[in-house]
């Protein structure tokens, strides 16, 4: 199928360059010409659940639309387009398809949209689709947005360095938009005018060693009580009525062991103990929640429910019923092994950061894949020993952290020999 240069319009540019922000100028200035029609909405699709979130407050401030928009991730928009066309899906080989697998999902959602009948379907309702950080999309959830861009007009945004999975070295989604459309490259920095956070970010980009200076601070703390010390001191300083957020590109023993230091003790000069939040995976929240749930290898509806009741989760309990009854609706099943339970209380809680709110302010701890699309007054980056993968992924997952920061970055660094080696040289 080909695709007309004029459906497509792509910003690529480094962290905090304003994709978002000409993303939103480009759709408003269409809408001026191509107004809406009744009924129409923008369809708007991200990878993650955090920038879903930022994406719809983006949306709502444009005064066009009025609330006229369908935020949702990528996975979610194929599984509902999935669900709507089940049947089509089974005959084109998509059969016994389950949410949780979302490569296979975002695969049929794929093949669907190759059919005229489903993506007339998409377009009666989005003349528009937004796509942002677009790098991190698979070549499967990219055939979506390529099966769409013959019907729709399609605003992009994405920046290839900002790609922190391996497997999609080439990236996919970047290639092709430089092949369907002309990219406007975007240069200007807008999350931050601080000097030595820019001249850092731009240093990690480049392969070469950031400088430490005042606000971009790079210290050799090789136990965690000093580490800890680090962060009360500022935390105290710097953290007053600011957001601040504790980032690690590896979860292992230097991380949590800095801040139960932290939390437990206070420095030579009084700072502390401060506690701060840890975020956890949604993955790993249903894993904790599955372990109180003594579900049957074989299950009926109603006594799944009940065991969702007594474990008190109301969300839990209204996805998953919500779940069986389409299961019970779309191919007449009442009876469900412990796996296929399981793997549906998991896409529950995957999607449970729909309905969060934005990042606010407060302190937080999480890695670098939590921390992707965000912004924070000041960062506090814990560098372990260890981190795997090749200079490349660990210049990415440096500059991923940094660029969070608007006012100031400090970077704890484990052991001395990692000055030697990317991406600190």
């Amino acid at each position: 199928m080909g695709v007309s240069t004029m459906t497509v319009r792509a910003f690529m540019g480094g962290a905090g360059c304003g994709k978002t922000y000409e993303l939103m100028r480009s759709l408003s200035d269409h809408l001026v010409k191509n107004p809406l029609k009744n009924e129409q909405k923008v369809l708007a699709l991200t990878f993650m659940h955090g920038s879903r979130r930022r994406l719809e407050e983006r949306l709502g401030q444009l005064k066009a639309l009025k609330g006229r928009t369908d935020c949702s991730t990528i996975d979610s928009f194929a599984w509902h387009l999935v669900r709507r066309w089940v049947t089509l899906a089974a005959a084109l080989g998509f059969t016994d398809i389950q949410p949780s697998q979302y490569e296979r999902v975002c695969d049929a959602a794929g093949a669907l949209l190759q059919l005229t009948q489903v993506r007339s379907w998409v377009a009666a309702t989005f003349p528009i689709l937004l796509v942002d950080e677009a790098q991190d999309m698979t070549s499967n959830r990219l055939r979506i947005v390529e099966g769409l861009a013959g019907s729709l007009e399609i605003f992009a945004a994405a920046d290839e360095f900002q790609c922190l999975k391996e497997e999609l070295r080439p990236n996919p989604a970047c290639t092709w938009l430089n092949q369907v459309c002309q990219v406007k490259e975007l240069t200007q920095p807008r999350r931050t005018n601080i000097t030595e956070l820019l001249d850092a970010a731009t240093a990690i980009r480049r392969g070469e060693a950031p400088k430490s200076q005042k606000n971009f601070i790079v210290q050799l703390t090789s136990k965690a009580p000093l580490a800890g010390a680090w962060l009360n001191g500022n935390l105290q300083w710097y953290g007053g009525g600011k957001s601040v957020a504790v980032i690690t590109p590896a979860v292992g023993t230097f991380a949590p062991a800095v801040m139960a230091w932290a939390a437990q003790n206070k420095t030579k000069r009084g700072s502390g103990p401060y506690s701060i939040l840890w975020e956890k995976s949604e993955v790993k929240t249903a894993a904790s929640f599955l372990k109180n749930i003594a579900l049957e290898d074989e299950n009926d509806a109603s006594s799944v429910i009940d065991l969702l009741t007594l474990a008190g989760d109301s969300r839990a309990t209204r996805d998953i019923s919500n779940w069986l009854d389409m299961q019970r609706r779309a191919r007449g099943k009442t009876v469900f092994s412990k796996e296929e339970i399981e793997q549906a209380i998991e896409h529950g809680f995957s999607q449970r950061q729909r309905d969060s709110k934005g990042d606010g302010g407060g302190w937080r701890g999480m890695t670098v894949h939590g921390a992707k699309n965000r912004e924070f007054d000041n960062v506090i980056v814990l560098w372990p020993a260890a981190i795997g993968g090749s200079d490349d992924q660990k210049r990415r997952l440096l500059y991923n952290a940094v660029t969070r920061a608007k006012e100031r970055c400090l970077i704890l660094v484990q052991a001395k020999a990692i000055f030697s080696q990317a991406p600190f040289a």
